[in-house]
């Protein structure tokens, strides 16, 4: 990130209380959260979207490590794929 620049800016309490709710719940500053709306409003990019994919993709790539079912048995994505669907429709 390059040289920040400091801006104060003037909302209502109900936006404040949302901004700092939705800052908690990612994870991030309010700051941040901030800088994330207004490139989100000058670029059109999905911030959040794109930050919930990041942790998506980091859940994907930790799946093969983690256990499932009572015998441990270890899996990969894939395999999951390749199993046909039990279910009838």
């Amino acid at each position: 990130m390059g040289r920040m620049v400091r801006k104060q800016i003037v909302m209502d309490a109900e936006q404040e209380r949302a901004v700092a709710a939705r800052a908690r719940a990612l994870g991030i500053s309010q700051s941040e959260f901030v800088r994330r709306a207004v490139k989100h409003a000058l670029t059109g990019d999905e911030p959040v979207k794109a930050e919930a994919w990041r942790q998506a993709r980091e859940l994907m790539d930790q799946a093969p490590e983690l256990r499932t079912g009572s015998g441990g048995q270890r899996w990969t994505r894939e395999e999951l794929h390749e199993r046909p669907s039990r279910r009838r429709y």
